[in-house]
This record gives structure tokens, sequence and C-alpha cells, in this order.
């Protein structure tokens, strides 16, 4: 590869390109960062996951409320350095794409079907954009609040028939050798969990891995190793949770720890490429938690802080901020006469103290639990994960697909959502919600969400009959924010990118031109297979991913 080598300038120019600098360096660094034609030796690919662009614009409302300041997202668009567009999101199959085949587009530049992860209908194995950088020198990094094996890291590393299989996702993490490996998911590494008994964490130690498992550990962590970090068994909690946990607080890293322990290690590489997610936007987004979804974005607000502190100190860093696709809505509403009170309402989103499965494990405690009446055809309820190349043909049918949506005989019952149907008091739900929002409603509320945990639904969009659903819609005569839906959106999401190479993101573009854009600044001239479009084939977004594993983790 013909490297281009980078004019050397002051920490101090790039500082400018996110807007925290005087004007006369502002315009050194529009000098250094706006020229075209330049190319990055450093990427850094921020991912809010199922980020609405309503869900940024309620974080940004909230931090300037709450922390009397925009956040840095909203900085960065201001400065002279940085370009946006608008990206298409949908999937092979789908206008409405799951996070492994949005993955899967920025990380082979090929659609596939949603729930597959750079496997296309007919079983080819696209090549993943992590394997063709490490074989140009590019050392990796991956850092997520989720699972470290869930859809989205994966899509820039592995090649799998199934986002599901986490315990082979994890396997081919070593196999691909990614340099830095930060999130949950300690199960899929450990012999006791494994289908295989392969004892995992011992491999990656073999290999040369610095192995680590509490926030305590990546702090004492060598820099000049390679590092696997899982610090929960599931994905990491919600940042609403975790600071009000001094426990969570001691054992557990926020999204910018492990952001700043990544950049630590990459920095010493002289090209590196680093994925960084906030997953939990998404997973609040299904749940229909307003203030869950709303912290975890600002969390990720800080870590994009960290990356943009590092490009002042680097001015050959790409830093590129997106979503893989929206989610539920989110936004707030005018709430009445003239919209006078929606300011008020919005502001008593700080009042809440915990996430929205917090405060079902809460309300379990205190119920009854009781049996829900069986619908007729309850044995075609599929919980179970669909496999996502389940004979595809063209024709739009798939073979063991999982109900369709419309289908009415598919019911998303209490079971689903919480252990089983619950009796409980609406005394008991007012002062539960009450202690954990603020909000002491009425009788007559309290006793219409009794139903809602007892299996009897008042909900008519399908959609919504779930109790975590159904408490974001409750919630929502106090905050003001209300949702479409539960599930991922079609919307175009925003991209912004700031640093060399960033012009290239402008216009509408399509989630597969950021493989290439990437590809390119890496002179990188390789080009995956790709399937064309398969109108109304399964699985859907909804199907592969099972989004009631959310309302209590």
């Amino acid at each position: 590869m013909n490297r281009r080598s980078f004019l050397s300038r002051s920490g101090l120019v790039a500082a400018a390109a996110s807007g925290f600098a005087a004007p006369h360096l502002a315009r050194s660094a529009d000098a250094l960062l706006t020229a075209p034609g330049q190319k990055p030796k450093r990427i850094i690919h921020l991912v809010s996951d199922g980020m609405s662009l309503g869900t940024l614009t309620c974080a940004n409302l909230f931090s300037e409320q709450s922390r009397k300041r925009p956040l840095v997202w909203m900085q960065t668009l201001n400065a002279p350095a940085t370009h946006q567009a608008l990206m298409n999101t949908r999937s092979l199959n789908s206008m409405v794409t799951d996070s492994s085949a949005a993955s899967s587009a920025w990380g082979s530049g090929s659609r596939v079907v949603n729930g597959a992860v750079n496997v296309l209908p007919d079983g080819r194995l696209l090549t993943p954009l992590y394997a063709l950088f490490a074989d140009k020198g590019w050392a990796t990094g991956l850092v997520t609040t989720a699972e470290i094996t869930h859809a989205t890291p994966a899509g820039f590393a592995v090649a799998i028939k199934s986002r599901g299989d986490s315990q082979g996702i994890a396997a081919l993490y070593l196999a691909q050798k990614v340099d830095v490996l930060l999130g949950g998911g300690r199960p899929f590494f450990s012999p006791n969990a494994r289908k295989d008994k392969r004892d995992l964490r011992a491999d990656f130690a073999a290999a040369g891995y610095t192995v680590v498992l509490s926030a305590a550990e990546l702090e004492k962590a060598p820099l000049d190793t390679k590092l696997l970090g899982t610090f929960a068994d599931g994905h990491l909690p919600y940042t609403i949770d975790h600071r009000a946990d001094p426990k969570l607080i001691a054992s557990t890293p926020t999204l910018v720890q492990m952001t700043r322990a990544a950049l630590a290690r990459l920095e010493r590489k002289e090209h590196f490429i680093l994925q960084v997610e906030g997953a939990r936007v998404d997973h609040a987004a299904h749940n229909s938690d307003a203030a869950a979804a709303i912290h975890d974005q600002i969390a990720l607000d800080e870590a994009l802080e960290a990356c943009l502190d590092f490009q002042r100190r680097h001015p050959d860093t790409l830093v590129v901020i997106t979503t893989d696709h929206a989610n539920s809505n989110l936004g707030l509403n005018g709430m009445g006469g003239g919209y006078r009170n929606s300011s008020q309402r919005f502001a008593t989103l700080g009042e809440v103290k915990m996430s929205f499965p917090e405060i079902l494990k809460r309300i379990e405690k205190v119920a009854q639990k009781i049996k829900v009446p069986a619908y007729p055809n309850d044995a075609e309820d599929k919980l179970d994960v669909p496999d996502p190349m389940a004979k595809i043909d063209p024709a739009g049918k798939t073979e063991g697909e999982a109900p369709k949506p419309d289908d009415d005989k598919t019911k998303f019952t209490a079971a689903v959502q919480l252990s089983g149907a619950l009796a409980v008091e609406p005394k008991a739900v007012i002062d539960i919600i009450a202690d954990a929002t603020g909000y002491r409603m009425s009788e007559r509320r309290a006793a219409l969400f009794a139903k809602v945990l007892a299996g009897d639904y008042p909900a008519l969009y399908d959609q919504m009959n779930s109790p975590v659903t159904q408490l974001g819609q409750l919630l929502a005569n106090r905050l003001g924010v209300g949702w479409t839906g539960n599930t991922h959106c079609s919307d175009y999401v925003t991209l912004c990118a700031t640093g060399p190479g960033a012009e290239v993101f402008r216009g509408l573009v399509q989630n597969t031109d950021v493989y290439f854009h990437y590809t390119q600044f890496a002179g990188i001239d390789f080009k995956n297979p790709t399937a064309p479009l398969i109108a109304g084939a399964g699985p859907e977004a909804g199907e592969v991913e099972n989004h009631a594993a959310y309302a209590l983790a």
C-alpha cells in the first residue's frame, strides 16, 4: 500500500475540528482537515445503535436542561470541518434492517438478510472489513455496551450464518486476531457455558491477550498486549442503573472508560480502525424507555468527546458518528394547551432513577404470578430465533420463518416480557413507579396497568401489547415522550464525519458506501460479491432479535 504521510501539526490544530479552540486555531484546523483527498491513518467509527433522530434531539434537549450544555455531537455538527450525510439503512430483504444486516453493510459492502452476519443467501461467506485491514497491517478494535459478540461489533469482524451464534462469533474473534475486544458476554468465552467446553479465555491468553473481567483489572492492564475484556454475563447495565449503583461503578467500566482504554492501546499502532458502540440506546428504545435511552445516548457522547480528544493529538484520525438504524421513533410531543407544558413535562426526566427492567423487577417482587389463559394456536408463537438463511428464494418465501407481525395468531403475551403474568394491587404499582420515576399516577391509570401485567391488554396496536411497552406509554403522560412502536424503523439516519477524508460523506448515502470509503482510505481494492434485493423474503428484523430479552436485562 502506498501510504501518504500527513503534515505533522500541533495537537492544538486538530482541537478546533471539534469546535473547542480559539478562532485562529479553528482556521488552522480547517486548513488541515478540510483539504480534499487526504487519507486517515486511524479511523474511529462510533455507533449509537438504534438511535432515531428524535433520540438525538431529546438527548440534546435533556443535556441542555440538566447539564447546561449541548451534546458534543451537536458541537461537532457545527464545526467547519464536519461533513454530514443522510444514510439509507435497508437490508437485503427488508426496508427495515436489523443490526447484523446493518453492520454487515458497513463491514462487507454487501447487503445481507436480517439476522445474517456477512453471509449471502446462497451461503457465500463475505470477507469482513477487519480481515482486509489486518492484512494491510492495521490494528483493529471493538468496544460495546452489549455483549461483545452482539450483532453490531460482529459485523465488522466475522462472517457467520446467524447473529445468534454468539459462541461461534467469540471463537472467530480469536481466529481473526482482533486486537481489542471490550464489552459484555462472559459466558461465550467460558468452558462452563460453551457447548464445545472450550476455555476460550485461556485460548486468548495463550495467544498473547491480557484477559480482564472488571473495571479495576482494565485499569491495571498493560498497554503493550492485545486485550479481551468481558465485564458482565450479558449486556453491560444501562447507564441510568450503573450510575445509581456503587457496586456497578466499582466493577463495570463505562463506555468512555472502555473507549479510552482501547485508544490507549491502539494509539501505539501506526494504523488502526476502532468501532465504538452505544448498544443500549437500542435496547431502551425497544422497551419504550425514554430515560434509559437518553442517558445511554449521553454516555455515547462522552465516548465521542474522548475520541475527539484523541483526534486533537492525532489530526490524521477520521471520526465518523452515526447509527445503524432508527428504532421506535422517540419524540417529545406537544403537551398542554398551546403546548405550554412540554418543557416542564420533559424536565421530569431528571426524576427518573432507574430503567424499566429494574422497575419491573421491583413489581415482580410484590406481585403474585398467575396463569395466562392460553390463546388459540399458541403453539405457533415462536420465541426461538429463526434461521435467517432458511431456504430464501426470489419469490419472497422462506421455509421455516417466524409468524408475520400482522398474523392474528401471533400474540405478545405477558409471559414473553416477564417470567409470568402478574396479579398486583394498583396501590403497589403507584408506589413503586412513584419511587422510581417521581410520577404518582392516578388510581385509574394504575388499575389499567395492573390489567396489562395480568395479561389483559387495552392496546389496539399489537406491537404495543407488552408490559414494558405499555409502561412507556404510561410514563409518556408524565414525560411527554411518546413512541411509534417498539421495533426498528426505515428512517434515513444521520451521519457526520470529521478528519481526513470526511468530505466523502455527503448527501444521501447507502450504508454499503461506508465500506468502500474505508477500504479506499486503506488502499484496499477488494469488492465482495453481492445479491439482488429480495422483496418480502423473511425473516424480518423483529423475527431475528428477541426484543423480549431486553425487558428484564
